[in-house]
């Protein structure tokens, strides 16, 4: 499931630069979901800052670019579960972006950590009609 928060799609990437403040690993998340929804279905999550964010051009598009983290999960995935990555502006109870993550089982054991690796997506350049 991928999607973004039609804020986002409004005033662009810069938006989630300067309100992005939380990134997550969540389970079965629906476009539909409201932020409480969201923030219900998360097992993994971890603070982050306009700095976790960068903006560069790449040829005629913009390349997002949004830091990994190494997160301490709270609870279990198993195989069939959707695990997506939410950027939240948790602040002002808005899921930012949604990008879908590999499935796998996670099993939250004393010690155990999940990597979110560094996320891209890009705003493409528009196209003729």
């Amino acid at each position: 499931m991928n999607f973004s928060h039609y804020k986002v799609k409004q005033y662009g990437a810069q938006y989630i630069k300067d309100n992005a403040d939380k990134i997550a690993l969540a389970l079965d998340v629906l476009k539909a979901d409201t932020h409480v929804q969201a923030t219900n279905k998360v097992i993994a999550s971890a603070s982050m800052t306009g700095a976790d964010v960068t903006l560069a051009a790449n040829g005629e598009d913009l390349e997002i670019t949004i830091n990994g983290k190494s997160i301490d999960p709270v609870a279990t995935a198993d195989a069939i579960d959707d695990l997506v990555v939410l950027i939240f502006n948790d602040t002002g109870t808005e899921v930012l972006l949604c990008l879908d993550a590999t499935d796998r089982i996670i099993t939250n054991d004393a010690g155990d950590t999940v990597q979110i690796p560094a996320l891209q997506t890009f705003v493409r350049e528009l196209s003729a009609v």
